[in-house]
């Protein structure tokens, strides 16, 4: 058995990773598949080739993503698969490893993905980095507890106006926030403004306030549900919910509560931990908020990684990574010392305060976790009780990190 990783060659390659990919995750609308596949390079693919037969797939998109407000090149992996009757061989393994150095070398000091299984990725070094939220609920019971007008209302407008508009909307929500990624316009067609089936349409809503000025919009679409039950039986699915300010939530919160034959509401990824909408409904049960593992990611370059997010203040820390096989320049002892945003790390030959796994690492420089919890819960070994709280303040993020693009 003759085993060569590399990735595509051309687009005929490209091609057979998508059978691939399909087969995996048993996707059989074959415009979707065009879809998802027009966007990925050949050099954008890490494949294993059995006996000259492709047989298992990873993507990575070169992303640039928010990290606590910074823009961070990572690798966003993605169609990672083997077909069945090459598992179990380590050709994952071997992926993944050329993976990470293509990372490195490309300047990808980080990775992040959405897992099909969480336990296939944590082997590999990946740490939960934000949870998925989401919510499923009759409009006609998700009233503000304290009501107030809103200043402004919503327009429908069609792809091609609207574009522009919630384009840079989208860039003023982002930009201070956490695991954001930056959307090019692939991303916005392949992703956010996506049709759940070719030619079914996808709506686009614009609020603007009282002084005509867009300050949040919505992209969404709609469909038909028989239900034995009476009442309304239309489905509403927001796939996008960006909003400038209260006035802009409020105003789009009460658009969607104006489809009268929508008898359920699907916000799905839109919303991190911190949205409003559980604090100002009347019935925030109503909304059956639902919360999973989001984003997982990977510190594929300690060295290059750790400088380049904000940090919640001054200090240093000494930190030891283990058990990092995959990555093995990552191991050892490191020194970071950081002003808040401007950061230095070397490699140290002091004791360290905390030791960890590399997986450990990616869920405290997310803010999923702090270092306390992750002490706590067996992830992290204290040497120096104190450096708890140091690292507790240092990796504190300014908004919870939350990914509303899936890819």
């Amino acid at each position: 058995m003759t085993i060569e990783v590399r990735s595509c060659k051309d687009k005929e390659e490209v091609d057979l990773y998508g059978k691939v990919v399909s087969y995996v995750f048993a996707e059989d609308d074959k415009d979707a598949l065009s879809t998802e596949m027009s966007g990925t390079q050949p050099d954008w693919t890490t494949c294993a080739w059995v006996d000259g037969k492709i047989a298992t797939t990873m993507g990575t998109f070169p992303f640039t993503v928010r990290l606590n407000g910074a823009p961070v090149h990572m690798g966003g992996v993605t169609a990672v698969g083997t077909l069945p009757q090459y598992r179990r061989q380590g050709l994952l393994r071997q992926v993944m490893g050329l993976g990470y150095q293509q990372m490195r070398e490309r300047g990808q000091s980080i990775a992040i993905l959405w897992a099909s299984m969480g336990a296939i990725y944590q082997r590999f070094g990946y740490g939960a980095a934000s949870p998925s939220v989401g919510y499923s609920f009759d409009p006609r019971f998700a009233g503000f507890a304290f009501p107030q007008e809103p200043t402004g209302r919503v327009e429908l407008m069609e792809k091609e106006d609207a574009y522009p508009v919630i384009k840079q909307l989208y860039i003023q929500y982002a930009t201070p926030r956490n695991l954001h990624i930056h959307r090019s316009s692939i991303l916005w067609n392949v992703g956010t403004l996506r049709p759940p089936k070719k030619d079914k349409p996808v709506y686009i809503g614009v609020y603007r306030n009282g002084d005509g000025e867009a300050r949040g919009h919505i992209v969404y679409n709609t469909q038909n549900h028989d239900t034995p039950e009476p009442g309304p039986g239309q489905v509403l699915n927001v796939s996008d919910f960006v909003y400038l300010d209260m006035d802009a939530f409020r105003g789009l919160w009460e658009y969607i509560r104006r489809h009268d034959l929508v008898g359920r509401v699907n916000i799905r990824g839109a919303f991190g931990e911190d949205d409003p909408a559980r604090d100002l409904l009347m019935e925030p049960r109503m909304l059956n908020r639902s919360v999973n593992d989001g984003i997982w990611m990977r510190v594929v370059d300690v060295e290059k990684a750790v400088p380049q997010r904000p940090y919640g203040g001054r200090g240093a820390l000494v930190f030891e990574i283990q058990g990092d096989t995959m990555c093995g320049w990552n191991e050892g002892v490191w020194e970071m010392e950081t002003g808040g945003e401007s950061t230095e790390i070397r490699r140290s030959s002091r004791t360290p305060q905390l030791s960890m796994p590399i997986n450990s690492l990616a869920t405290l420089m997310s803010g999923h976790r702090s270092a306390t919890t992750l002490a706590r819960n067996g992830l992290i070994a204290a040497h120096d009780e104190r450096a708890l709280k140091v690292a507790d303040d240092l990796f504190r993020t300014e908004y919870p990190p939350n990914c509303p693009n899936g890819f």
